[in-house]
């Protein structure tokens, strides 16, 4: 099985080959197949009744590493940390940083999607990626997308099943932009009430502050964090020694009038936010307006009660927020209220029984849901890929 491009054939990696092998199995079977990564985002994977757990946790293959290219290809069941390691030698590293272990595998992160702190400069996991291998639901291996990056025939229909939780395909393996390692790495925050703090973000990004992360951490999140008390506005540079003291200076300046400072040196705190915001039994993420993230954070408290943590992207107004259980109708009723704002509510982390019940996606406006429809016709007619994306 190969792949035409520019005239050029190119097979596809082994690992796609067998697991559509596998998946043409299953679905001559009529059997629902569960996806699993490295298992440690969802729950542990179990024996489900109505089908077949298939696993690419053994896709570990790193290939075509050149620091020159800023691009590497990373089997899906790749770790994260063990991918960073392996970057870091060669002088380059990877901007994605989504909540949960370092074991994370890199085909678990992109098939959720979760962006963390620093998409606030960097972008989302789909734009971390170049190109993708992909099996459907009918056992097809495909890439998509390619391997350099100005070439980005098809990278729509990889952004499609980037996010898709598994709905759209398999992913097997990724071609990831990369950047070189910056020569300083440096934290500064500021603590008060959530009043306070919120005056702080507005000012800093009125100032012209674009750091690398500009993150609000409510008060259990920042005390694991930083030991800090209240809400914090937690500010992280990367980048020469210069340009990076002079963007933290911006951000000072404009945000730490009568706040607490607090400061921080290397990746050490951002690591303690993957790991913190990854312990959280459920975790929703509401994409709000950016200059309306306090509304989003009072009706996630209004309508799903006290977080375990809440943590705010502020210049994307990401709300991620943790809680030890959800009832159902809490989720629907937090989507129904956001849904009138235009902001959408992803359920991107929950046991079994409150996934089924309400999806991961939940409601869509009715465009939006007719492309999602036509994708899965598209990618998985037959529905062989159990992934509850609506309840």
């Amino acid at each position: 099985m190969a792949e035409a491009t520019a005239g050029v054939l190119r097979p596809l990696p082994a690992a796609a080959e067998a697991l559509a092998d596998e998946v043409r199995r299953a679905a001559a079977s009529l059997a629902r197949i569960h996806l699993r990564g490295a298992g440690g985002w969802w729950p542990p994977p179990e024996a489900p009744a109505d089908g077949t757990v298939l696993s690419l946790a053994h896709v570990t293959h790193v290939t075509g590493l050149q620091p020159a290219d800023l691009v590497v290809t990373a089997g899906a069941g790749v770790m994260l940390d063990r991918l960073a390691a392996t970057l870091e030698a060669r002088g380059v590293w990877l901007a994605l940083d989504p909540p949960g272990s370092p074991s994370r595998s890199v085909g678990g992160a992109l098939a959720t999607a979760a962006p963390g702190p620093l998409a606030a400069r960097y972008g989302a996991p789909r734009d971390q990626v170049l190109g993708l291998a992909v099996v459907t639901g009918e056992g097809t291996a495909v890439r998509m997308g390619g391997r350099v990056v100005k070439n980005v025939a098809g990278f729509d229909l990889a952004k499609a099943v980037i996010g898709g939780f598994g709905a759209y395909g398999a992913i097997v393996e990724a071609h990831l932009r990369l950047r070189a390692l910056p020569a300083a790495d440096r934290s500064l925050g500021w603590s008060g009430a959530l009043r306070d703090v919120s005056a702080a973000a507005a000012r800093a990004l009125a100032a012209g502050a674009a750091p690398a992360a500009l993150e609000v951490l409510s008060p259990s999140l920042a005390d694991s964090l930083l030991g800090a008390d209240g809400w914090v506005l937690l500010a992280r540079e990367l980048g020469g020694r210069t340009a990076v003291d002079e963007e933290l200076l911006v951000a000072e300046q404009a945000a730490g009038r009568g706040l607490r400072r607090h400061a921080a040196e290397g990746a050490a705190p951002w690591r303690r936010w993957q790991e913190a915001a990854g312990r959280w039994p459920v975790s929703l993420r509401l994409g709000a307006d950016p200059a309306a993230w306090t509304d989003a954070v009072a009706l996630v408290a209004e309508h799903c009660g006290t977080a375990a943590g809440v943590s705010v992207t502020v210049p994307r107004g990401t709300v991620r927020a943790g809680f030890d259980a959800l009832a159902p109708g809490a989720v629907r009723a937090l989507r129904d209220a956001a849904a009138r704002r235009g902001w959408p509510v992803v359920l991107e982390r929950a046991d079994p029984a409150l996934r089924d019940a309400v999806g991961v996606w939940g409601a869509l406006t009715p465009g939006a849901r007719r492309l999602a429809d036509a994708l899965r016709r598209a990618f998985d007619p037959a529905g062989a890929f159990a992934a509850p994306l609506f309840g």
